[in-house]
């Protein structure tokens, strides 16, 4: 058995970015029009365009030996970065290659660090040189999207006795687990259930972090493009879920301090900009995060990716984003009214001084 091991970490920057721009002024190469795919698809279907900013191939001392890994990073317009590293094996069988799952990097003769931390000193330079072309900056941290696919191009094991023999050595697989013969029937029925087959010999097995891929033509780009939009996509919910809880929490404060006292003299504008501007940049980012692809339909990338998106549980995500909303909405519609309650309040008071003064100067004035 021979293939590679993909493995995805994708970091949110906190900022959105021009591609554009970093076109017009930079002289990096960048990734064009979507992965050559042998399946059929419709013409409206559409793949992200990244920004190819680095590419690398190293030898690195592991726990698992020493290693070659290609190492690619893609800039998304939405304000990602995805670490993708690969490196080949050749294996027994399934059990033999459940060990990538937990590589980690070695530092020194005593000292390892993982993936995450390695993709993530990566990141951090090349964000630093992304400092000119970020915009709409926002201070939220979340932890990187792992995802890990095992990529099989050349198997002495037909596919059907993955599908029928081996159920429980994939699900192991998948879901790293050291134990095969302990997981249960259901666990086994339930990493089945996401499984999908285009010829006779090709097999596609998805989990939540991880996923088989069986391939003897080893061209299997456009899946591998589809499960890297679908991580993506949750990373940005993420972020999305993490921002708009943070501004309503400062909006929550922010409205009581409204409320508070010497009301008639505290000025709501500045409150109700910033909840404005908040609404605006999450119904833009949100947008971006639900146009990042147009995979769906009934075709084998659009089966994969609808697959994804209820094993990643895509939908649940954008309705809680999309309730957090409505609540920000609601903030913004009492600050709103009572920043136009206290302007009436003014102009009225406003009136009954000018009509007072009227009056002062009329009587006066007859003197």
């Amino acid at each position: 058995m021979k293939g590679e091991v993909v493995f995805y970490r994708l970091f949110d920057i906190g900022a959105s970015v021009d591609l554009d721009e970093i076109r017009r002024t930079v002289n990096i190469p960048f990734l064009s029009g979507r992965p050559i795919s042998e399946r059929s698809a419709p013409r409206y279907a559409r793949f992200a365009q990244p920004l190819l900013v680095y590419v690398d191939e190293r030898t690195l001392e592991t726990n698992l030996g020493r290693l070659t890994l290609s190492i690619a990073v893609k800039l998304y317009g939405v304000g990602a970065l995805a670490v993708v590293l690969r490196t080949p094996f050749g294996a027994a069988n399934l059990r033999e290659i459940r060990p990538f799952a937990n590589l980690r990097i070695r530092t020194t003769a005593t000292e390892e660090e993982t993936l995450d931390d390695y993709a993530g000193r990566l990141v951090q330079r090349i964000t630093e040189d992304l400092v000119p072309f970020l915009h709409d900056a926002y201070d939220v941290k979340v932890d990187p999207e792992p995802y890990t696919v095992y990529c099989v191009s050349v198997s002495e094991t037909p596919v059907r006795v993955f599908r029928e023999a081996q159920r429980r050595e994939v699900a192991a697989l998948l879901e790293n687990d050291p134990r095969p013969d302990a997981i249960s029937d259901e666990e086994v029925e339930d990493t089945w259930r996401n499984w999908f087959s285009y010829y006779q010999d090709d097999l596609i097995v998805l989990e939540w972090d991880a996923a088989l891929i069986i391939e003897p033509t080893a061209t299997y780009e456009d899946t591998l493009t589809v499960f890297e939009l679908a991580n993506l996509q949750l990373l940005e919910l993420r972020v999305y879920d993490a921002f708009v809880n943070k501004v309503i929490d400062r909006a929550y404060d922010d409205l009581e301090d409204l409320f508070g006292r010497n009301l008639l003299f505290r000025s709501g504008h500045d409150m109700v900009k910033q909840l404005a501007e908040a609404r605006m940049d999450l119904s833009e980012g949100t947008f971006q995060v639900d146009n990042i692809s147009k995979l769906w339909g009934d075709w084998f990338l659009g089966k994969v990716y609808g697959a994804c998106a209820r094993k990643f549980e895509l939908d649940s995500w954008r309705r809680n984003v999309e309730d957090k909303m409505k609540d920000l909405s609601d903030i913004y519609e009492v600050a709103h009214t009572e920043l136009e309650a206290r302007r009436l309040i003014i102009l009225e008071v406003l009136v009954v001084l000018l009509f007072v003064v009227d009056l002062f100067l009329i009587a006066f004035g007859k003197r």
